[in-house]
């Protein structure tokens, strides 16, 4: 199951695109003639906890971190990279301030289009709009493995042999500390993870 879900050989985000959300590449590409080109260097924030942001993005490269702080200390939530649609939830849903922070780990670019430009899109084409709900629906099923995946109370060995599947950059572009965070370990207990397996 892990490797159904996880691992994802691809070469390209639009790969990836296709692959994950069902995308054909007529569909991708008539998507991405409606949104805009955005650059985000690494340590900017696309989105801050109490502030709104109704956008979808398409990441083309780079990696997004999504984190709240919890006593004082950071609690990530998930990653992005490359071939992957993020966008923030409280803002695009309901136009509320976001719960979480979303933070650009490494410089990024990728596509941009607003809710108000989404709703006219999918109130103007049946193509448009049948995009869009392929592409929530396969979020919303990514996300659900997701979090059963954690749920399934395996370990943080685990844990981090599932992301060096599905995203092996992670491991080049975050920081210890903060892909910790994201396995619920400390970082001295990741670094001895890694130095087990790297011992195998």
């Amino acid at each position: 199951m892990i490797e159904k879900i996880y691992l994802c050989d691809v070469k390209t985000y639009k790969d990836k695109l296709n692959r994950e959300y069902a995308l054909t590449a007529v569909q991708l590409e008539n998507l991405i003639a409606e949104m805009q080109p955005v650059h985000f260097d690494k340590g900017t924030f696309v989105v801050c906890e109490g502030e709104r942001n109704d956008h979808l993005y398409i990441l083309k490269s780079g990696v997004w971190r999504n984190f709240r702080v919890n006593d004082g200390e950071e609690m990530t939530l998930w990653f992005a990279s490359e071939g992957e649609f993020v966008f923030p939830v409280w803002g695009y849903a309901y136009n509320e301030p976001s719960k979480t922070t979303i933070e650009v780990e490494a410089d990024s670019e990728g596509f941009a289009i607003s809710k108000k430009r989404i709703n006219e899109l999918c109130a103007t084409s049946l193509d448009m709009a049948n995009l869009f709900r392929t592409v929530f629906e396969h979020h919303a099923f990514w996300m659900e493995n997701f979090l059963l995946f954690f749920a399934d109370n395996v370990s943080a060995e685990q844990r981090y042999l599932a992301i060096m599947q599905k995203s092996p950059e992670l491991l080049q572009q975050v920081s210890l500390k903060k892909l910790a965070s994201y396995l619920y370990v400390t970082p001295q207990s990741l670094s001895r993870i890694r130095a087990g397996l790297r011992k195998r």
